[in-house]
């Protein structure tokens, strides 16, 4: 067999091996993920787009596949069934935490539990809930937050009705997500060649040189275990210091304050995000740092001058004009973006309802008709589903709407400015009260908007970013690729299994008030009353005039700035970086942003792109160092029991 035929072989279809072996870790990654984050305590490994778990198993993975190579040739893992693996893992990598169950189970009983006499929230929010839509009966809340009397058997029943109307919604949702980025992957990969930064790793990792076994060239690479040892030892000097905290603990970050202490920039250093941005364009790169900066003097100068907004904003977002600002600019930028795609646009609806022959979709995971109408398909349940649990139908399109532009704009973010983190400006639920207003949507759309909160407040993970990341790591094999959406739809289904079923024994064996503050406590079994049942018990009011003006101010920006990228070629940044200006979590990245383009720029300027190219993998190493380190001290935490060591933020 030839090298050509080899290589050939390795990568054709997608094989059902790696289909089995991807469940069976996406249930693992999902249950232990849950154990980790609630009884550990340590770093949160799912929690960002940059999916951490998922390449610290994939990691391993690639790592026994070089081992199994040596012991017998014949059953080592193909690179096809490496790349369905790794795609099922990312995938996993949005159900727990942040993505959806952790945020959402607790969720369900958090408002009757933490209902008092004094907050009301019995006569202003639970009152509202439809009787099937959160689990009943007798000590079903107390028991999850406090724990089961000896001999009490957990009731499963009692959540048997909501869960499926929960993960039934999700489940559509999920559908339309899949089915967008089927859609645009050909505008986004072969078109417009957007540079996907998040799935630098793994390609890398299963290169495989002829006669070689797959991640050879990686794994004997000095200059990558250097950037390795750098970020590993680093992390480790930490994480010993949470064991032994006479070692002196190594700070990353320091805050200049603005403005008469009224805003800050906050300058932290994160090591796998400037291996991140290494890969990103240095015009993107640039704009982040830019954009942010003078966001942050808009931001101060509002402040001195006292032009504040009264508007009650959602409990994620600051500032009410800066958080409709960075909307209005984000709804301009999707849309601005599915102009430039109108010709591809054009031939997938030709394919789809005409069967036009000239236009090829047989390299997609789903023919363009099934994208086409399970898209439309899972918008119209998604929009049934806001519904029935008390939305308006032009309050639920509305919904609708703003939260595809949010996954739509954070997911176009991701795949091209390869950010590892960030959350959209406002949630859906502030823009739909704040376009529509309150008395539009009434006591019952404001409770359902509400359990928003539970799937759609922090995401900084969901199925489309991770899709979209998937299939551009798909395009590496060859033949039909139809298997990978089945694929995918089991890593989301085991992924809820394995995360629901550790998360409620979790909570009914220690007690939830006992687990995560973040899932049980403070934050995500709260937040929906605590937005909502004010707005109920106030006077309720009609659109926001303030917030038109500032979504419309957000617009016109960007629109200038997406005309200037197009017409003129000396124009020095993208509009990318204004997209995500205005939002609090870009603080927490812009340091790297700076850092990566001020090291690209040198490296280009002095080396070129040869030097870029040869430093490439201690770029990679940086960001594998603290990842397979912070899963290293996870392990470290449950052997010896200790728990709290939260160490890095990947």
């Amino acid at each position: 067999m030839s090298v050509n035929q080899e290589s050939e072989r390795d990568l054709e279809g997608v094989p059902v091996r790696g289909i089995l072996i991807g469940t069976v870790l996406a249930f693992w990654l999902n249950a232990l993920d849950a154990y980790a984050t609630n009884i550990i305590l340590g770093s949160y490994l799912t929690l960002n787009f940059s999916t951490p778990a998922a390449l610290f198993f994939f990691f391993f993975v690639v790592l026994a596949g070089g081992l199994i190579y040596f012991i017998r040739r014949s059953l080592a893992l193909t690179r096809s069934e490496l790349i369905t693996i790794y795609i099922m893992l990312v995938v996993a990598c949005c159900i727990p935490g942040m993505g959806f169950t952790q945020f959402m189970i607790p969720c369900l009983l958090g408002s009757t539990y933490y209902a008092t006499p004094e907050n009301n929230w019995d006569d202003l929010y639970n009152q509202y809930i439809p009787e099937w839509m959160i689990p009943r009966g007798e000590n079903v809340a107390r028991y999850f937050f406090e724990g089961l009397p000896e001999g009490v058997a957990i009731p499963w029943t009692a959540w048997m009705l909501p869960l499926s109307y929960w993960y039934g919604f999700f489940l559509a949702l999920s559908v339309v997500m899949i089915c967008a980025m089927v859609i645009l992957r050909k505008q986004w990969s072969d078109r417009e060649k957007l540079v996907y930064p998040l799935v630098q790793v793994p390609m890398e990792l299963i290169q495989k040189e002829p006669g070689g076994f797959i991640g050879k060239s990686f794994f004997t690479s000095k200059i990558m275990w250097l950037g390795f040892s750098i970020s590993f030892i680093l992390l480790g000097i930490n994480g010993l210091h949470f064991y032994f905290p006479s070692i002196p603990q190594i700070t990353k970050s320091f805050i200049i304050p603005m403005f008469r202490d009224t805003v800050n920039l906050n300058f932290s250093l994160n090591l796998p995000w400037t291996g991140f941005f290494y890969f990103v364009n240095l015009d993107i790169t640039a704009s982040i740092w830019v954009f942010y900066i003078l966001t942050t003097l808009q931001r101060g100068i509002f402040n001195v001058v006292g032009l504040q907004s009264t508007e009650r904003i959602d409990l994620y977002s600051i500032e009410p004009y800066l958080a409709h600002q960075g909307m209005g600019s984000m709804i301009v930028f999707v849309l601005f973006g599915l102009w430039v795609a109108r010709s591809h646009l054009k031939d997938v609806f030709r394919k789809a309802f005409r069967g036009d022959p000239d236009v090829d979709d047989s390299g997609e995971i789903l023919s363009y008709r099934q994208a086409v109408f399970g898209l439309l398909l899972g918008l119209c349940m998604v929009t049934f589903g806001l519904w029935m649990i008390g939305l308006t139908f032009p309050t639920a399109l509305l919904f609708v709407f703003g939260s595809m532009i949010l996954f739509l704009g954070l997911t176009r973010v991701v795949a091209e400015g390869g950010i590892p983190a960030m959350r959209p400006p406002l949630m859906t639920s502030t823009f739909v009260i704040s376009v529509a207003g309150s008395s539009s949507l009434g006591a019952s759309g404001l409770v359902a908007l509400g359990f928003s909160y539970g799937w759609h407040s922090e995401i900084r993970s969901f199925v489309m970013s991770s899709v979209a990341n998937g299939l551009k790591m798909s395009e590496l094999i060859i033949g039909s690729r139809r298997r990978l959406f089945w694929a995918v739809i089991i890593a989301i289904l085991v992924s809820i299994a394995g995360s629901s079923y550790m998360t409620l024994v979790l909570a009914y064996k220690h007690g939830g008030i006992n687990l995560n503050p973040l899932f049980f406590v403070g934050q995500a079994p709260t937040f929906g009353p605590r937005d909502m049942a004010p707005r109920i018990a106030g006077e309720l009011s009609g659109p926001r005039f303030d917030a038109w003006l500032f979504m419309a101010i957000g617009g016109a920006a960007m629109a200038l700035l997406m005309s200037a990228r197009h017409h003129f070629l000396w124009w020095p940044l993208h509009p990318l970086g204004y997209t995500i200006s205005a939002n609090w979590k870009t603080g927490h990245i812009f340091a790297s942003a700076f850092l990566a383009w001020w090291l690209k720029l040198l490296i280009l300027r002095y080396g070129g792109p040869k030097l870029y190219k040869s430093l490439r993998p201690f770029f990679l190493g940086l960001i594998l160092g603290e990842i397979v380190g912070a899963g290293g001290w996870l392990v470290v935490d449950y052997i010896t029991g200790r728990v709290g060591s939260f160490l890095t933020q990947v």
